[in-house]
């Protein structure tokens, strides 16, 4: 006899196509919670740089795109205010933190049982592709600790002798891994060097929900308009002044580039790799590439 499987609704689709305001509608309509699939908006302090916007989360919120009520930005005031759909994932660790993917699963999955368990229908929003596949289809995900040590004899070698010896223990992975992004490269390599296979990491087991998949689409023009639109108002808002008051609080600009898109450009930007107005081109020309995570596994 099959066990019926928990239901749960996913949203997905690319940055700026209005994930969460159908997310809130829904959870609205059907008792629902929020589930944040997104790899950047785990960080506290990061907030214009990854779109965190917790007035999104009002069920009495008529704003426009990109346009910010600041006094709904702390977590307690939506958390225990009845006009604001509940979220989970979202403000869960700092920045110097590491967080990855088996992190967020294992936080993931804790939180959409408790969700079920007190009656209520999980709603999982995602933005993160690699979040998103290992909680819906269930990856079996190594638990490989990083090795420092390991990690350093890594990035010293040469990119060309990196991708011959990944080909070497772990053919799978180059299927999937970037080898164009040290980090995710490097990350294979330790992986596989500890003993593990890293293409594991797309091993699926049985899938623990019932979802309802809702995709978003809309034509690549109108997205490139709406992330244009938000990378403005961000600038204007203060992403800048937001960057540089990581780096005062302790965050590397090692840490900040390894973030990608708005916190690599800015910072390169503040530390004078770029004039602005370079920096302005190159967040408007790489904003919409889909995110990934910062630490994979």
């Amino acid at each position: 006899m099959s066990i019926l499987k928990p239901k749960i609704i996913v949203i997905l689709g690319p940055t700026a196509t209005g994930k969460t305001k159908l997310a809130v509608k829904l959870a609205a309509k059907f008792n629902g919670e929020i589930i944040s699939v997104d790899s950047r908006q785990v960080y506290r302090g990061m907030d214009l740089g990854t779109g965190k916007d917790l007035s999104e989360y009002s069920l009495s919120s008529q704003r426009k795109l990109g346009s910010r009520n600041k006094n709904k930005w702390i977590p307690d005031q939506v958390r225990n205010d009845n006009s604001f759909v509940p979220y989970h994932l979202i403000d869960v660790v700092n920045p110097n933190q590491k967080f990855n993917v088996a992190k967020y699963k294992k936080l993931a999955l804790k939180a959409i049982n408790n969700v079920i368990a007190r009656g209520k229908l999980p709603i999982v929003v995602g933005g993160t592709g690699l979040y998103l596949s290992a909680l819906i289809d269930n990856y079996n995900i190594p638990a490989v600790k990083p090795n420092i040590k390991l990690r350093k004899k890594i990035e010293k070698m040469e990119t060309l002798e990196k991708i011959k010896l990944l080909k070497k223990l772990d053919p799978a992975a180059l299927e999937f891994v970037d080898t164009k992004n040290p980090r995710r490269l490097d990350r294979a390599l330790e992986v596989c060097l500890s003993g593990h296979k890293f293409s594991a990491l797309r091993q699926k087991k049985n899938p623990l929900f019932n979802p309802l998949i809702i995709g978003i689409k809309f034509p690549r023009e109108i997205i490139n308009q709406r992330i244009d639109q938000r990378v403005d108002e961000r600038l204007r808002e203060g992403m800048i002044k937001e960057i540089e008051l990581l780096h005062q609080k302790g965050v590397s600009w090692q840490r900040l580039d390894d973030f990608g898109l708005e916190y690599r450009y800015i910072s390169r930007y503040l530390r004078g790799q770029y004039p602005k107005e370079e920096m302005i081109k190159l967040l408007n020309c790489h904003s919409s590439i889909c995110q990934t995570p910062v630490d994979l596994v």
